[in-house]
């Protein structure tokens, strides 16, 4: 593809992208600022799906957030399918009849199927730009009707090592059940990377992870993450946030590790800290309270749900706690505390997949009684605060400024060098 070529792309999704919300969003959202910023795009037409109703006014929000961007209506398909029981038989049928793995089965729809086909005959694409495996599902469809465009796909994480980490959980039959399926996942995993014509990686070790097990370069897109410098404002005593999806089980699970484990420590040794826990997911009660876990209801907890923003949260905290247990890919969390200036505490997990070090960035620990002590140093230095502050700025200077992005970016839609020229130095020099 020629550097000057106007390249049109069809961007296709499993889930709508704002209110940019939570990490997968935030990460999308930033996929297709990027993309349009690329003075060989033309534009960019969103193929997406939505589990509830999407306002007018979203789509056009979007459009003008993101510039050179067609939004088209997006089509009803359940992100939590069983909330939609009438849908699993179909991804059961898959499963035993033709052995679809779980995580692409689900997305498989003949509604979807049928809009993403009339979109594909509709127009000329020069790049299919696939976000998420599940979406692979309709790859063939893809090369069937454009066969002359190039195919990207885009991964948030290692979709089938979060498989192998749930069996790894389970016992008995239940085991070897979630054994089956993760290495069903497994298999449409190297298959797909290998089918396609460049695959996007969001960190070092994800692109690792791809090469080890199915033998493709993947690209590293970094996460475009602009800032700018604030000046520590006056914390009013010592507030604490965090911030995720509250369903997803890695988030969850470290939550309740958080709770049992780390939180009776913290208040003894700060018996007038709080917490506010802000995020998606949580069911609500009949007077829109969202519904938290019993074990989050603890002294000085307060349980926000979802927040549209979350700027006040950062200002009025000392610090983001980020205990995660599990999942792949980058936490997009850290990121936005880091660009809000918010000093972090977090597991190994959490700090995975970042080129980060421990202590000068954020802290990471994995044993309670650290996690709380790095937690009560934070709180009672304003010095300590600064440091980290600015040891997180000069971090997203480093790793996620747009340059670096835009150059991988090219070298995916085939604008400029072979993508398996991007991840050599990388790999070797990290």
């Amino acid at each position: 593809m020629s550097e000057h070529t106007a390249v049109q792309i069809l961007f296709v999704t499993n889930e709508f992208v704002w209110p940019a919300e939570r990490g997968g969003r935030v990460r999308s959202l930033s996929q297709l600022r990027l993309l349009a910023s690329l003075p060989e795009v033309e534009r960019i037409r969103l193929f997406t799906l939505r589990e509830d109703h999407v306002p007018e006014e979203h789509r056009a929000e979007l459009a003008r957030q993101v510039g050179k961007l067609d939004v088209l209506e997006p089509v009803f398909h359940p992100i939590h399918l069983f909330a939609h029981k009438r849908y699993v038989p179909r991804v059961a049928w898959l499963r035993v009849a033709q052995g679809v793995p779980y995580l692409a089965g689900k997305w498989d729809a003949p509604a979807v199927r049928s809009a993403l086909q009339r979109e594909l005959q509709g127009r000329r694409f020069d790049v299919v730009w696939l976000e998420h495996l599940g979406t692979a599902r309709y790859l063939g469809l893809v090369r069937r009707l454009q066969p002359g465009a190039r195919v990207v796909l885009d991964q948030q994480n290692v979709d089938s090592d979060i498989w192998g980490q749930f069996a790894r959980r389970q016992r008995g039959l239940r085991r070897l059940i979630a054994e089956s399926e993760w290495r069903a996942a497994r298999r449409f995993e190297r298959d797909t990377l290998r089918a396609v014509d460049a695959v996007s990686a969001i960190s070092l070790d994800d692109a690792r992870a791809y090469r080890d097990f199915a033998g493709v370069d993947a690209v590293t897109i970094p996460q475009v993450v602009p800032f700018v410098r604030r000046p520590l404002s006056h914390q009013p005593g010592p507030r604490l946030a965090y911030v995720g999806n509250l369903t997803w089980h890695p988030n969850s699970r470290g939550l309740e590790w958080f709770f049992a484990a780390v939180w009776p420590l913290v208040r003894e040794r700060l018996p007038d800290v709080t917490l506010d826990v802000a995020g998606s997911g949580l069911p609500h009660d009949v007077g829109g309270a969202p519904l938290a876990p019993r074990t989050w209801g603890q002294p000085g907890v307060t349980v926000l749900g979802f927040v549209p923003d979350l700027t006040p949260l950062y200002e009025r905290s000392v610090a983001l706690v980020a205990p995660i247990l599990g999942g792949s890919g980058v936490r997009i969390k850290l990121l936005e505390a880091f660009r809000s200036g918010v000093p972090v505490v977090t597991t190994p997990d959490g700090a995975a997949g970042l080129p980060i070090q421990a202590g000068r960035e954020a802290f990471v620990e994995s044993e309670p009684q650290a996690f709380a002590a790095r937690l009560f140093e934070i709180a009672s230095s304003s010095e300590l605060r600064s440091r980290l502050r600015e040891a997180a700025y000069s971090f997203l200077e480093r790793h996620h400024g747009l340059a670096t992005a835009q150059t991988r970016a090219r070298a995916l839609l085939g604008c400029g060098s072979r993508p398996g020229r991007e991840i050599e130095p990388l790999l070797t020099t990290a």
